[in-house]
């Protein structure tokens, strides 16, 4: 697997002096989904915002496919370009009076291509699904409708890392579902996911990589599968773990559920084979 962007011994201070990051080496892979998990005030928004450039590290490098971050402002609207960060507050990312002047504006950013601006955004408006409320004021819409705007403005830049705070901030069962089958239509095409949570459940169900993040620190990273496996290391973190691999290790199921549903068909398998194993004997 080839990184997307890595971080070699990246610290970073706030100007009040506070130590929000210290020593992370990390490597985010191409084409996957990494969560980001910890509890609040851990680093997980302050480890988002240096992918992006909103921050720069105090000390330590970040790269962006073995190139190292540059922080003039050429360089920092390039890196948003390939880096794109979508806020857990779609109110505070929503700037423009009309979702089509909202998707466009970026673009307007790097192009004076009025035909090149107009595609991408009709492209981007069927993409979401946006076209029925493009000439609606983003601030007269839904927090679900909102987080998709936003979405949809950033995708129209054609990032190749997708940065995701919260992503289901807000949103209710609906919205949520609906957020990730976006998230996961983008990934089937390639897109680099990267997204901090709380709901480890979900975490374990969607992801493909985990870090935890505690106190600032890397307490745990890797597959998803691997990294539940530490349970002391959670528990450290003051995190518990997710409910479908807690059921499926104390019924000793083998392999371990990786899902709702493969813990159904388990629980199913071990029923029918007690059903005939009690007739046989009786």
């Amino acid at each position: 697997m080839k990184p997307a962007i890595t971080l070699h011994q990246v610290s970073y201070r706030y100007s009040n002096g506070v130590m929000a990051l210290k020593d992370i080496n990390l490597s985010i892979f191409q084409g996957k989904k990494t969560a980001i998990l910890g509890r609040n005030g851990a680093g997980k928004s302050t480890l988002l915002f240096l992918l992006n450039g909103i921050n720069k590290p105090s000390t330590g490098t970040l790269k962006l496919k073995d190139i190292p971050y540059q922080y003039d402002n050429r360089s920092l609207r390039n890196l948003r370009r390939q880096v794109g960060l979508l806020f857990p507050d779609p109110d505070a990312q929503l700037v423009a009076p009309s979702v089509y002047e909202e998707i466009s504006f970026g673009l307007l950013n790097i192009s004076n291509e009025k035909k090149w601006v107009e595609q991408r955004v009709d492209q981007a408006l069927e993409r979401f699904e946006l076209e029925a409320i493009a000439k609606i004021a983003p601030h007269q819409l839904s927090a679900g409708q909102k987080k998709r705007v936003c979405l949809a403005a950033i995708m129209a830049m054609e990032p190749e890392v997708l940065v995701c705070d919260e992503p289901a901030s807000s949103l209710d069962p609906y919205y949520t579902r609906q957020m990730f089958d976006e998230l996961d239509k983008l990934n089937a095409t390639g897109k680099t996911i990267i997204y901090t949570s709380h709901d480890i459940d979900q975490v374990y169900e969607w992801a493909d990589h985990l870090v935890l993040v505690h106190e600032g620190s890397i307490a745990a990273q890797g597959p998803v599968a691997e990294v539940v496996q530490h349970e002391n290391t959670f528990k450290d973190c003051g995190l518990h773990l997710p409910v479908v691999f807690e059921v499926g290790k104390w019924l000793h199921l083998e392999p371990l559920p990786a899902n709702l549903e493969e813990l159904k068909k388990a629980l199913k398998v071990r029923q029918r084979k007690m059903f005939t194993e009690r007739v046989e004997n009786n």
